[in-house]
């Protein structure tokens, strides 16, 4: 069942979070993954390849200590994705240059250039949109390519010079980057299609937040309570379990408007309302159910139990100032009755509450008792 209207947001704020831990235990993992792979290449190396012998254990040093960092959260998740994608990105292409600078990348060396160096520039170019989104991997995938067919170029001219229609290897650099380019153009396509999901589900989120909460006090609002109602009522009528409605008014509100100003009116209902949430449950809600009454309803809580909350409730508002004013409260509660509809109960809960008004104010009344 979904969360509250009230509770809309946190709820996104929530699920953000998870995301960004997810984010974070993937990127360790990719890390952790990269250093076995360059420890194993360096243990298995062949003599005579200085960059393995000397380059990829200062890079896993290099990624031991991001990852670290990352671990401990030293680092933002932000600043730790650009720096993975730079360090990363600077050994894979390193690697790549050192292949055509010392290497025979057009001869014998070009089944280890094509089934292992450009499948690296592939995952760097995937790896780029992954961290950094659309723009950040747009960036870093052309850089990429760019730099690669620079040097595949470099390399066929010097061949062509060298060897002239002796030279057939190229093609298959060609066909490479042609793949490279199909793949960059695909990712960013997927990447940018995820982006404005995102978007239009977070302008969503927040329209049916605004849309369910009260501007003033953040709280549910009335159309956010009545659809909440709803569905704990359908709930209630399937399972028969309770669900009590307590309605809430604060005591003499418009004196205390008429004497202190509207501005410390406003902010009495943001107390309130403040106070109003720390004291209900998760699972329950808290609305704004107009001018200066408020509704809460308590699935799976009896009367008699929703009675003991709502005076604990009144005593607390009691105790303590809001905004600098002595501030009552008087409380009604009726519970649900399956099949009877949750306009009945929230009347008889009205009707509970302006029994407590002429009682004096400042008391909890319910149907079945009385507590001052």
């Amino acid at each position: 069942m979904d969360p509250a209207p009230g509770n809309h947001l946190q709820a996104v704020k929530i699920e953000l979070n998870r995301l960004e831990t997810y984010r974070r235990r993937t990127y360790l993992g990719v890390l952790a993954l990269t250093v076995a792979i360059m420890m194993l290449s360096w243990a298995f190396r062949e003599q005579g390849d200085p960059f393995i012998t000397i380059a990829y254990p200062v890079f896993s040093v290099i990624l031991t200590i991001l990852g670290f960092a990352f671990w401990r959260r030293s680092l933002q998740l932000r600043t730790m994705e650009i720096t993975l994608v730079a360090v990363v990105g600077t050994m894979i292409l390193s690697r790549l240059a050192w292949h055509f600078a010392v290497g025979d990348p057009l001869g014998e060396h070009l089944l280890l250039l094509t089934g292992g160096h450009y499948w690296a520039v592939g995952i760097m170019i995937v790896g780029g949109f992954i961290a950094l989104g659309f723009r950040g991997g747009m960036v870093t995938g052309v850089a990429t390519l760019l730099f690669s067919g620079a040097l595949t170029t470099q390399e066929v001219s010097q061949c062509f010079l060298a060897a002239g229609d002796h030279c057939q290897n190229w093609v298959y650099l060609l066909r490479i980057h042609l793949f490279l380019t199909v793949l960059l153009v695909l990712t960013s396509a997927g990447t940018l299609l995820r982006e404005r999901s995102w978007s239009a589900f977070a302008r969503a989120e927040t329209l049916h937040h605004w849309a369910n909460t009260d501007p003033l006090c953040g709280l549910a609002n009335r159309r956010g309570a009545d659809r909440f109602l709803s569905a704990e009522a359908a709930q209630a009528d399937r399972y028969q379990r309770p669900l009590t409605i307590i309605l809430i008014d604060i005591d003499e509100f418009k004196s205390i408007n008429d004497d202190y100003g509207h501005e410390v009116g406003d902010a009495v209902i943001r107390e309130f309302a403040a106070i109003l949430s720390k004291t209900v449950r998760e699972v329950d809600l808290a609305a704004r159910w107009g001018g200066d009454e408020f509704l809460v309803a308590t699935p799976g809580v009896d009367l008699r139990s929703a009675r003991h909350a709502a005076q604990r409730c009144r005593r607390a508002i009691e105790r303590a100032p809001i905004a600098g004013v002595s501030v009552t409260a008087t409380v009604g509660i009726a519970e649900y009755l399956p099949g009877q509809g949750i306009e009945d109960a929230i009347s008889r809960a009205d009707a509970m509450l302006y029994r407590a008004k002429a009682a004096g104010r400042n008391r909890v009344i319910t149907e079945a008792c009385e507590l001052a």
